[in-house]
């Protein structure tokens, strides 16, 4: 049997468990997903404390939904993975709206920015650790579209009809996420810069 079988078992054995209400089921079918759960909520809100509630918060509506939840992909795994991430995503988009008393939009034009244009060595000096603490730094309405657009793979479209926001304002939100980044990596690596002449 292979890693990848004896998961699937497994997992199917929690959900059987789940969808029964089996505490020790949903135990350790919270521990299995926690770790992917978190690096999820971690990108949407400002704080580890908030994103422990999202946490929380989505395992609470996947133990009630569960039941509901079918495979899509030969690897039960995965296509849990696919099903729990939308739940968390979603949970995470309302609790930001529900922290900051107001819809995550900003009523700008579009304005035609281009990519992000950081240079090679500047990354390359930024943990990927690091990096996602910059995202946590820009506001709710540039975090979560760049999130959901450059990291969770959603298109403007989808992205205007999950934020009810228009497609316009998603890519002038995405194209201003990305100057902010580049202000913030562009500073670390001129900090770094001056810290390592200081240090010659």
């Amino acid at each position: 049997m292979s890693l990848t079988q004896g998961t699937d078992e497994l997992l199917q054995t929690l959900i059987s468990g789940c969808i029964v209400l089996d505490p020790p089921s949903q135990k350790r079918f919270y521990a299995h997903f926690y770790g992917y759960a978190f690096n999820i909520c971690n990108r949407y809100v400002s704080r580890e404390e908030e994103a422990i509630e999202v946490i929380n918060d989505g395992f609470l509506k996947i133990f009630t939904e569960i039941r509901q939840f079918q495979p899509r992909y030969e690897s039960i795994e995965n296509s849990l993975k696919g099903w729990i991430r939308r739940i968390f995503i979603n949970t995470a988009i309302d609790h930001v709206r529900k922290e900051k008393h107001r819809p995550l939009l900003i009523n700008d034009q579009v304005e035609a920015f281009g990519d992000l244009q950081v240079p090679a060595s500047g990354l390359e000096r930024l943990s990927h650790k690091e990096l996602l603490e910059l995202i946590t730094r820009l506001t709710p309405a540039y975090r979560m579209v760049f999130n959901l657009y450059v990291i969770d793979g959603y298109t403007h479209e989808e992205i205007g009809r999950m934020l009810n926001i228009s497609i316009g304002t998603s890519k002038s939100n995405l194209a201003k996420a990305r100057i902010n980044l580049q202000k913030m990596i562009l500073n670390k690596q001129t900090q770094f810069e001056i810290h390592g002449q200081r240090a010659l």
